[in-house]
């Protein structure tokens, strides 16, 4: 034991992308760095064995164990002389990124990186091997994503499968065959729509009739818009090579192609359903209009108290529940804009001449202009640290850079809890004709959190961002009672 306790230590860093079969598994890469380990005299560190599985290398960022082991390299005292790989290319598959972290790691750390099963002979020549072998990871893995990519190219072309199966449908062998009790759903859909239903009205009736996506959630107008723009159901397969296909039905580089799986709608009621489709995107004035024009003061502020969906402004100015809008709830809350900004209006009158008058001391939003300049320091001390981390600065610049971030984001923090301001100064503002819209939606958003409407029962209810003021007990008796 005390011979074991004088060996040199090691780390271990074990990679396994999706995307390669040649790849040995997280077990078996273990397995040959203990064995080099054994051989070579090291102490592997049980503690100091760093595995990212299920991602490429391409990319330092998003491997966390990677991170983690560089960061633990950069600490005082780093427990680990040697960091143990199976092959370099599960250190970095980016020759760039593998330069730039050995450096940190061999001339600021002091910590080798060795591969178990590619020896290299010291000195430049051995350098310039590693290079080559760092050149040659990358280069296969380029060549890896364009020939997976000029696989799916040609699947695609065949009417091959090449993603999950669509609703509707389940896969069997690499072809689709229709799932009855979904396939109900889906000529349902197509039926209602030709017969002049809504996309919203559609979902809603699917969610109340208990059906659910294939991910288990409930349907949309915009999932029930995708179901409806999908050739799948005709008997056709479609693919992006580019991209995700997401609601760019139109994109040129989308292919489409036969399937070989049996259709679950005809290709008069499909094309019927597109002709509408197209007709109705193609009628929205509204949309081109200034912003401004769409909203009134209260927008973003009320919620539906059925579901807790915002109300959308619609024209010709309502306020309508967004989630009824897209198939997710029964109750529309359609109420005209003025109605419901008076009722707002209303109910901050009334609190406004309570006994005593009620003042508050605004909690800030997320999206306000200091809260976002709070954000963007705390992401700065972030980057400053990761840096550091990578040895892209040194000590004392970090050090100092820090406390001057410190610094910033403390005044910023002492600048939120300002003075109080009263009720009634947000009122002024709401009520003058002549404020821009800008103004009063800031001085509302200053006061209300929210408000929940429930039209069947006209019933409005208001949510204050107030901290209110601590009061001063004489004993505790007073509020809470002789204690038994």
């Amino acid at each position: 034991m005390p011979e074991e306790k004088n060996m040199p230590t090691a780390a271990a860093y074990i990679r396994v992308s999706t995307d390669d079969q040649a790849e040995l598994s997280p077990d078996s890469q273990l397995e040959e760095i203990k064995k080099y380990a054994s051989r070579e005299g090291l102490r592997l560190l049980p503690d100091q064995i760093y595995i990212d599985s299920g991602i490429s290398g391409k990319r330092a960022g998003r491997r966390p164990a990677f991170l983690r082991m560089v960061a633990a390299a950069k600490e005082p005292g780093c427990p680990f002389s040697v960091i143990l790989l199976w092959k370099f290319s599960r250190f970095a598959r980016n020759q760039e990124e593998s330069i730039f972290y050995k450096s940190i790691l061999r001339s600021k750390c002091g910590i080798d990186v060795v591969s178990v099963t590619e020896p290299l002979m010291a000195g430049p020549f051995g350098s310039l091997i590693e290079r080559i072998i760092e050149w040659m990871d990358e280069f296969y893995s380029v060549r890896l994503s364009q020939e997976v990519r000029r696989s799916m190219l040609v699947n695609a072309q065949r009417g091959r499968l090449q993603a999950a199966p669509a609703f509707g449908y389940r896969a069997e062998g690499g072809v689709l065959t229709p799932r009855e009790d979904e396939a109900v759903r889906v000529r349902l859909i197509f039926q209602r729509f030709q017969a002049g239903g809504s996309l919203g009205g559609i979902a809603r009736e699917l969610n109340e009739l208990g059906a659910r996506t294939r991910r288990g959630n409930h349907f949309e107008s915009r999932s029930v818009e995708y179901i409806l723009r999908n050739p799948v159901y005709i008997g056709k397969l479609r693919w992006n090579p580019s991209c995700r296909t997401g609601r760019n039905f139109d994109s040129d580089e989308v292919i489409i192609a036969d399937g070989g799986h049996p259709p679950l709608v005809d290709q008069a009621l499909w094309e019927a359903v597109q002709a509408r489709l197209d007709c109705e995107k193609s009628s929205h004035p509204a949309r081109a209009r200034p912003a401004r024009e769409l909203r009134g003061w209260s927008s973003g502020l009320v919620r539906c108290a059925a579901c807790g969906s915002v109300l959308r402004f619609v024209q010709p100015r309502y306020y309508r529940c967004g989630g009824y809008a897209r198939g997710l709830c029964a109750h529309s809350q359609h109420v005209p804009a003025q109605e419901l900004e008076n009722a707002i209006l209303s109910r901050l009158q009334a609190d406004v001449r309570g006994a005593p008058p009620l003042s508050y001391a605004p909690i800030p939003r997320k999206d306000s202009g200091l809260e976002l300049e709070l954000g963007r320091l705390e992401r700065k001390k972030r980057r400053l640290r990761e840096a550091y981390l990578a040895g892209a600065v040194e000590l004392e610049a970090f050090l100092s850079l820090g406390r001057e971030i410190d610094a910033d984001i403390r005044r910023g923090r002492e600048r939120l809890a300002e003075s109080p301001t009263a009720l009634a100064q947000v009122m002024e503002t709401l009520q003058m004709p002549d404020a821009a819209l800008e103004d009063k939606m800031s001085a509302a958003r200053a006061v209300i959190e929210t408000c929940t409407l429930d039209r069947t029962n006209a019933l409005l209810a208001v949510t204050y961002r107030l901290k209110l003021p601590e009061a001063r007990l004489s004993s505790p008796d007073a509020i809470w009672g002789p204690r038994w």
